[in-house]
């Protein structure tokens, strides 16, 4: 998997989502192009990443389709846990979140410099202060962060991160992050998503 490019990967990961709530049995990769604005050939050649072998005179059987990207990805495997890490304006909308209530991603702490916002807030999972970020961490078997600290804090923080061994990051600041090789960083931005789609 990690010699596919990262833009197949990410159009995999939307295809499974997509397959998810497609209620026909088949679908062609020009069907696929119709519902996403990829081309049939990024389709088709996307899949062939996959090795997926469930095609039908009339395109590709939806359920198997699905159940190959699932395998591939392993999105089926054991729970995946994660923490929110700032508990601003865009971390409290993070504590409610319902999307990630069917995958195996699961948020199971939230940390703050601020030790009154982690008494205050109310949320499904333990909130704690930024100081006992390595112990729970390491005993909640956290793998992934989900980063929304002021810009300041952004690299301080993620530095603590990595220290505690995170090896994920979902970024909703606005900073560039430097982290070793060997740890992602996904980065989400509305600015630069507007500012991508200004520019096609």
């Amino acid at each position: 998997m990690q010699n596919i490019p990262l833009p197949a990967k990410r159009r995999l990961v939307l295809l499974e989502r997509l397959l998810s709530a497609y209620k026909e049995k088949t679908i062609t990769s020009q069907k696929i192009q119709e519902l996403t604005g990829w081309t049939s050939a990024v389709v088709r050649r996307d899949i062939s990443w996959i090795d997926v072998k469930c095609g039908a005179t009339n395109g590709y059987k939806v359920a198997e389709l699905k159940a190959a990207l699932v395998k591939f990805f392993n999105l089926e495997q054991t729970e995946q846990r994660c923490c929110i890490v700032g508990l601003g304006r865009m971390g409290q909308a993070l504590l409610d979140t319902s999307e990630l209530f069917e995958s195996s991603f699961k948020i199971v702490a939230g940390f703050d410099s601020s030790v009154n916002k982690t008494e205050v807030l109310s949320s499904a999972f333990p909130l704690h202060p930024t100081t006992l970020m390595k112990k729970i961490i390491k005993e909640e078997a956290i793998s992934f962060a989900i980063l929304t600290v002021d810009p300041e804090e952004a690299q301080p923080m993620t530095e603590l991160l990595l220290e505690c061994g995170i090896k994920g990051i979902v970024n909703y600041t606005p900073c560039v992050l430097t982290v070793p090789k060997g740890v992602s960083v996904e980065n989400v931005s509305l600015l630069t998503a507007l500012s991508t789609l200004a520019i096609q």
